[in-house]
């Protein structure tokens, strides 16, 4: 099973209200957890492994063309991968 794992390193994160719909990974269960309240990580390491997974997630969705033509790619994944996928 996958969900949408909002980002909790800003994005309009504050208490009680969710980040950004775009700031979103697609994580399992176990690794939306993980990264949102686990102890085996650093908080480096989770920021790490959302950051790679929200890059992979907005990466599959362009090159599905399933992400919204009139929603921007957020700058946080703005990185030499998906730099070509600017104004698609």
């Amino acid at each position: 099973m996958v969900q949408a794992a909002h980002t909790n390193w800003g994005g309009g994160k504050g208490q009680g209200v969710k980040a950004d719909d775009n700031l979103v990974a697609a994580l399992c269960l176990k690794c939306h957890y993980e990264i949102d309240q686990g102890k085996e990580l650093s908080k480096e390491e989770r920021q790490r492994k959302w950051h790679h997974a929200h890059i992979a997630t907005i990466a599959k969705l362009c090159d599905q063309d399933s992400w919204p033509i009139d929603v921007p790619i957020p700058a946080l994944t703005i990185d030499p991968q998906l730099s070509h996928l600017q104004g698609h």
